[in-house]
Parts: C-alpha cells; structure tokens; sequence
C-alpha cells in the first residue's frame, strides 16, 4: 500500500513538473555534441591545467597562475576534459531548475516560468555565446541563481511587492538571507564579475526603500523604520555576501600567499579590464565605452528607473535593473567574446517573458504601465544590439556546429574530420600529445598560446604561466628562465606563430636542445642528455 502511494506522488510530482523536465531534456540533447568535442577551447584547456597542476600539489596564485578567483579552478581539478563537461551538463541542469523555481515566485505563473525557463536554456546552451562550453559565467549562474531561489523566501522579497510593507523580522529570514548571500559570495569567488548580478538583488532594499519615500501615505516616521529594517535584512545579507570571500582571504594568508591572491586572484581583474582599449571612431563614443563613461550611464539608468517606482511595475524595475547591471558587466573589459554575453542570459531571460506579459495586458486595455515597460525594454534591447554591432560581436555558428556533429555520429565523416574542424591546432596537439604521452614527460615549457597542449597531454607548466601573454604582461621573463633552468624539462614547445621573441630561451635551446619534431604550428624540443 505504501509503496502504492509513493509511487503514486512520484507520479503526480513528475505531472506537476513536466515543463521542466522536457527542458531538462532539450538542454540534455543540446550539450550532447560537447561530449565528442576534442581539446581546443582556450579558457576551458587553462582551467584544466590549473586543476591538474593543483591535483600535483602547485600552489594557486604562487607556483600556478591565472587571474581569475579560485573556485573555478577547484571545479576544473576533476580528473579529465570529460567529467568536467560532465560536471557542467549537471550544473546547467540545477541552474536551470532554480530559475524556475525563482522565475516561478517572480511570475507567480509556471506558464510564464516556463517560457523563461526555455529562453534560458536555449541560449545558454546553444554554441552562439559559448554555452556549450564550460566557461565561468555558467559556473556563476548556478550559484546566483541559487541564491536567488533563498531570497525570493524572504520577507525582504515579499514586501518588493506590497504596498504595505511588513516589519516581522524572523529567524529564518536572517537564515535565508545569509545563506543567500554565501552562494552568491560563491559566485564572486568564481569569477568577480558576478559582482554585478550581486548588485542587482541589492537594488530590491532601494527599491523599497524608495517606493516608501515616494508613496503618499508614508511619513517620516514610516521612512525612518522601513530604512532601519532594510538596513538590518539588508546587513544579513551582505554579510553572507562576505563571508567566502572572507573565508578565502584567511586561507591564503593562512598558507602565505595572501599578496599573492591580492595581486593575481583579486586586484589583477581591474588592470584586465582595462587593458584592451577600442576606437570607435568617435570621441564620445569611446567616452561612452570607457570605465568612467559607462559608468556614469549605468547611473543615469539606474536612477530613471528606481526613482520611477510610481509609473513602473516593481517586477519590471527589478528585471530592467539586472538587465542592464549584467549588460555593465559584460563591458567591463570591452572584449567582445561571445562568453561574457551568457551573464546577461538569466536577466534577457526574464526581460522578454515580461515584454510578453506587457504586450498581453495591453491586450486587456490595461496600458499605462505595460506600454512604459515594452517601450523600456525595446529600448535596452536595442541598445544591447546597437552594443554588439559597435563590439563587431560574433556569435558562433549553432548550424555548422550541429551540421558537423550530425555528418559525424551519421559516419560521414571520421573522428578526425570531425576533431579537426574545431581549431587549427587539432591535429597537431593531438600527435604532439601522444609523443608526451609516450615519452612519460609530466612537465613540458610551451613559449606561445597553447595552453589546450597541456591540458591535453596532462601536463604541467614549467613556469607560473599557461601562456606566454601573461609572462609579457607581468614582465615574468627572468623568473620563468630561472625555473626553466632550474627543472631543466625534459621537452621546451615553440608555437611558431609567437612574435615575441625570449632571448634567453633561445639561447638555453640552441645551448641544450634539439630541434626533434617539426609541425605545422610547432616546433619540439628535446634536452640532450
């Protein structure tokens, strides 16, 4: 009898789910490709080989560097490229799942949820902004939207949608809040941009706060409680914000790296983001495109729609604000790689199942509040096109992408047609592969970019670096010669198409080496006994 019933709630809670596991499915399908895909995506062959050089006992920020904030790599310490793509199919699906959930509390319709659920499994999942690859942003998502699911539970959450706010303070809400903002202190600590999404959970206590400042039937009074109980939910929250990040602080100055993770972990992403400059033919265009320019624009937009309160619906203050936080956020660093574009998922997500909430109610003649809200939204989306066509963005080809995939599982083409097509460097990275492999080396030197090399070959860097960029960046020329000679690796790499030239390098290897194996993009070689 009981095993009746159970099976009977499994059954009703799987009725009650059936739009989400169908998306479960369409995401499931659309990553499948990723798992016959070979070593070639740049980020994700850094991330590897920081993971399997932490795995060998290198210590992150000081024998081991990349710039970005440490979970990623903890993620990318899992044994091999397959159980990480592994590892990101089963993140998407729980990113997914709790979208909806908070998409569901925001909507207060699963119809709705539902469509933004499916907008956001498509274009995060898609290869148009990288989505089928593991990169951070996808990471990041899982945690903030985790920590969206906590927060939408609060009271601070349920009063962003009252006229009359409550002031019940609980333990579980200080509990939930807290928790809330550690997942997305998790985020950060994944990679900092995350920061921006942060914010715009943070703008919900302003924008109550404001709503209170501009409602009729509030007095200084009401001002003055509605202020301290933002301030002390608001407290909580911020400090679960905190404390990972305080957490990772006090490991690494625990372990003596603390200037390490400062310069490289931490502070590094401000000179990141500011060192690729853009002409855009236009002074005040490249006004507006640079740190203070933005800047200045997030704040005017910021300040139009939350001083707004009375003339937008608050679930559409909410969204635009995450919309344009994120789209600040993907121009931080005025790059544009279609990865960066995947942060703003979530909140686009969200903005197009609201335009098409506006659209039906007015429809219904219900108009004033509707109309402002598609007219803003076509605005933001415009100005994200009008971003994109300046940025000269390119979105990966998803038909080439799944044209090959198809050719390949259908026999028309072989594994290496199929492998070769994704980069140039395929093909020699997988014979220079299995030379390592044969050879038993565990520590090679690559002077170039070719970090898919190591993490192709599990291999080790014989120096701090994965790429010979960041030895220009940081001027690392005699430390990375002075390890050089010191592990003496038993196999130097020399990217052919590298225009840098390294002096000492080159004179340690015509001193020590032999040129063994010519390739097309490469040449190897091999320390003489």
């Amino acid at each position: 009898m009981s095993f009746k019933f159970s099976l009977k709630k499994i059954d009703r809670f799987l009725d009650r789910q059936t739009p989400l596991l169908l998306i479960f499915i369409l995401i499931i399908l659309l990553r499948l490709p990723n798992f016959f895909e070979p070593y070639w995506y740049g980020d994700e062959a850094i991330y590897l080989t920081l993971g399997n050089a932490l795995r060998h006992g290198e210590q992150l920020y000081t024998t081991i560097i990349d710039h970005k904030t440490p979970l990623i790599y903890c993620f990318a310490m899992i044994a091999n490229q397959f159980t990480f793509r592994l590892l990101n199919l089963f993140w998407a699906l729980l990113t997914t799942a709790c979208f909806f959930n908070f998409a569901t509390k925001l909507f207060k319709k699963k119809s709705l949820a539902t469509l933004a659920t499916l907008i956001l499994a498509i274009f995060s999942s898609l290869p148009w902004l990288e989505g089928n690859i593991p990169n951070g942003e996808l990471f990041v998502m899982g945690f903030i939207m985790a920590g969206a699911v906590l927060f939408s539970r609060t009271t601070v959450f349920a009063n962003f949608f009252k006229s009359e706010i409550s002031f019940q303070k609980s333990q579980k809400d200080t509990i939930l809040l807290v928790l809330s903002g550690v997942l997305m202190g998790l985020g950060i600590l994944t990679k900092v941009p995350a920061i921006l999404d942060v914010a715009a959970f943070l703008s919900i206590f302003w924008l109550i706060l404001v709503s209170t400042f501009f409602d009729v039937k509030s007095d200084l009074h009401k001002f003055n409680k509605t202020f301290v109980y933002l301030l002390n939910m608001g407290g909580y929250f911020v400090l679960g914000l905190l404390l990972p990040i305080l957490i990772s602080i006090i490991y690494f100055v625990a372990k003596g790296r603390g200037g390490d993770y400062l310069n490289y972990g931490l502070l590094y992403n401000l000179q990141y983001s500011q060192s690729w400059s853009i002409d855009l033919g236009s002074n005040l265009l490249n006004f507006a495109f640079g740190t203070t320019g933005k800047t200045i624009i997030l704040f005017v937009l910021f300040a139009l729609i939350s001083l707004n309160s009375r003339q937008l619906k608050k679930r559409f203050q909410f969204i635009s604000l995450y919309y344009i936080f994120t789209l600040y956020s993907v121009l931080l660093s005025n790059r544009p790689y279609p990865h960066y574009f995947i942060q703003m998922v979530p909140a686009f997500s969200l903005l197009i199942t609201d335009a098409f909430v506006s659209i039906k109610e007015i429809k219904k003649r219900k108009l004033l509040h509707s109309a402002k809200s598609l007219v803003l939204t076509a605005l933001l989306i415009l100005l994200t096109i009008y971003i994109m066509l300046n940025f000269n963005f390119k979105p990966y080809s998803t038909t080439k992408y799944y044209g090959q995939f198809f050719k390949y599982a259908t026999s028309q083409i072989n594994k290496e047609e199929y492998e070769n097509n994704f980069d140039s460097l395929v093909k020699d990275n997988r014979e220079v592969s299995q030379i390592i492999t044969t050879m038993n080396v565990k520590k090679i030197f690559i002077w170039g970019t070719n970090p898919v090399l190591y993490a192709q070959s599990h291999t080790i860097p014989t120096s701090r670096f994965t790429v010979s960029f960041h030895i220009k960046d940081f001027n690392d020329y005699d430390r990375t010669f002075t390890q050089i000679q010191k592990e003496e690796p038993k196999l130097i790499v020399v990217m052919k198409n590298e225009s840098q030239s390294f002096p000492q390098l080159e004179e340690y290897l015509t001193q020590h080496y032999l040129a063994n194996y010519q390739f097309d993009s490469m040449v190897l070689y091999l320390r003489q006994e």
